[in-house]
This record gives C-alpha cells, sequence and structure tokens, in this order.
C-alpha cells in the first residue's frame, strides 16, 4: 500500500491548487480588504481560474464552499468528499495525524479527502500550492497548532512534499502569492493582480452555519373563545 513518503514532491507545474480552510468563518475578514473573507476566496479562485489554474478542494461549507463558488467552469474544480475515501487515503490520513488512534469513522473518511485535496485523485498530481484560511495562519507543518483544525492536515502534507501555502489570516499573503505567480508559475499577468473595489458577495448559506430562528409572526395569533372550542369539540365527535 502506497504510504506517505511514497507520494509525489510539488513540481509547481500542476497548474493546480487547493482552495481550502475552516468551514465556520465566523465572520473573519481578511485583513488587506477588511471583507468577509469568503467574499475574497471566491474572487481569488475566479482569478485563479483566468490563470488556467484548477481548484482541488473539499465540497464541505465555508471556506471549501467559498472557493468553488467562485469558479465558473466545472472542469476547472476537483472537489473530493468522505465518499471518496480509500484505504489507502485513510491510512496516509492516520499516518499524518498527531491522534491517529483515535480517529475512525467518518472523521477519518474526512481527513482522507484531505489527502485527495492535495494529490488528486489517483495520488500523483501536487498541488502546487494552498491558499486557505486559519484562525492561527499557519502555513507549514512546523507551526500546526489545534487551532489550526484538520485544515492542517492539508498544510502539513503539501508542506512536507514542498507546495507552498497562502493563508489568508496573514496580511502579506496576498503579495507573495503575486509574486510566486510572476516568479515562479512565470504567469507574467498576475503582476497587475489587485483586489477589486467591489466584492461578489456569496450566498450566505455556503458560509452561514448559526443556527436559523424563525421569525416571529407579524398577525398575532387570536386566542379561540369558549365556545369556539365547544364548537369545534362537538364537530370532532361527530
Amino acid at each position: 500500500m502506497i504510504k506517505f513518503k511514497d507520494l509525489p514532491v510539488a513540481t509547481g507545474n500542476s497548474k493546480t491548487y487547493a482552495g481550502i480552510g475552516h468551514r465556520d468563518l465566523g465572520g473573519f475578514r481578511e485583513p488587506n480588504t477588511s471583507e468577509p473573507v469568503e467574499n475574497v476566496m471566491a474572487w481569488i479562485a475566479g482569478e485563479l481560474e483566468k490563470f488556467g489554474y484548477t481548484l482541488n478542494s473539499g465540497g464541505a461549507k465555508g471556506a471549501d464552499a467559498a472557493f468553488e463558488y467562485g469558479v465558473k467552469s466545472p472542469a476547472r474544480k476537483n472537489i473530493f468528499t468522505p465518499a471518496d475515501a480509500t484505504e489507502t487515503t485513510r491510512a496516509i490520513a492516520q499516518e499524518l495525524h498527531p491522534a491517529h488512534e483515535r480517529l475512525q469513522g467518518h472523521a477519518l473518511d474526512l481527513y482522507a479527502r484531505n489527502t485527495n485535496q492535495i494529490f488528486g485523485c489517483n495520488l500523483d498530481n501536487t498541488v502546487d500550492f494552498v491558499v486557505c484560511y486559519t484562525k492561527d495562519g499557519c502555513e507549514s507543518h512546523e507551526t500546526r497548532s489545534r487551532e489550526t483544525g484538520g485544515t492542517g492536515q492539508s498544510i502539513e502534507m503539501a508542506t512536507r512534499k514542498g507546495a507552498k501555502v497562502f493563508n489568508m489570516k496573514n496580511p502579506d499573503w496576498f503579495e507573495r502569492l503575486k509574486k510566486y505567480l510572476v516568479n515562479e508559475a512565470g504567469i507574467v499577468a498576475a503582476n497587475t493582480l489587485d483586489f477589486p473595489k467591489t466584492f461578489v458577495k456569496g450566498p450566505r448559506n455556503l458560509v452561514d452555519f448559526a443556527s436559523q430562528k424563525t421569525e416571529p409572526s407579524s398577525k398575532p395569533v387570536s386566542k379561540m373563545s369558549d365556545k369556539q372550542i365547544k364548537a369545534l369539540m362537538k364537530s370532532m365527535k361527530r
């Protein structure tokens, strides 16, 4: 069975990237624009699509959904879910997880699909880089913490294989991504990439995890009189 050490290192030529992060974005804002981070995720996903990149993501609400929303062509996104878990990806997930002995069932399948996010469907095509958002700004396996959440698994796999990580929690993420696209990926047009004046807002159900409260009715509910109750009871006995 394939182990993590057998997976390929990043070449920078796959033209794929992982767009991932927290499920509950919690009202977080991108530091350069003060825009809700999900709107910036959708925007950058669209820009990367224009540069010929394909998105790998995990199909969850929150960051995954925001990146996916920004990609127009179905051919430019690979969405992996727990249903894609295999014995191989499960074994790799357990190999890297700090509490692997407790990783079982659906949770294991969630982590297993992270392997596909970084290495593709056949585990033979490592992403060039990762764009993400985590509360702690983690960008390598060395700085992974509890605050990184499940995204830390993908970040660890990516950086151990040489792929770069641009965490949108950190103010310099955008300039570093631009430099990477120009200097390492050879996309000269990325040199003029800049934040738009206004961002398209994605549907709230992509990122809103607050429990939906039932709005009170604008019309008061009238109580039945004793006479109406007696009439109703009488009709029910017929």
